[in-house]
Formats: C-alpha cells, structure tokens, sequence
C-alpha cells in the first residue's frame, strides 16, 4: 500500500494525500516550500525542504 501524506503551512493543511498527489500539488506549486509533510510512519512533521521531495519544488526564476 502506498504510503499517505498529510501537509499543512500556517495558512492551510489538507490530506490525505498519495505520493503521486504530493508530487502533482508540488509541481503545480500549490503546496510549496513554506509546507511540511507527514505520514503515520513518522514521529513528527518535516519541512518540505528538507524531505526526498523537495526535488520536486520548482526552481524560482530570477527576477531583474
């Protein structure tokens, strides 16, 4: 089974989610890097930035 996801910002929490849904919310950018992700197999909630997942936060452009 497929591990679930759960996310929350000081703005917003959601779940549960599968890691393809993870992946998509990310890409897509509506869960970003200010988000942190847990999963019933974890004793506590990790930033996004610091989880195998923060491949997937799109790179900000550089703004001139």
């Amino acid at each position: 089974m497929d591990k679930i996801w759960y996310v929350r910002s000081s703005k917003r929490k959601g779940g549960p989610f599968t890691e393809e849904e993870l992946i998509r919310l990310i890409r897509q950018e509506i869960i970003d890097e200010e988000y942190e992700i847990w999963n019933p197999e974890m004793k506590g909630w990790m930033k996004l930035v610091d989880s195998v997942y923060s491949f997937y936060i799109p790179e900000k452009e550089n703004e001139e």
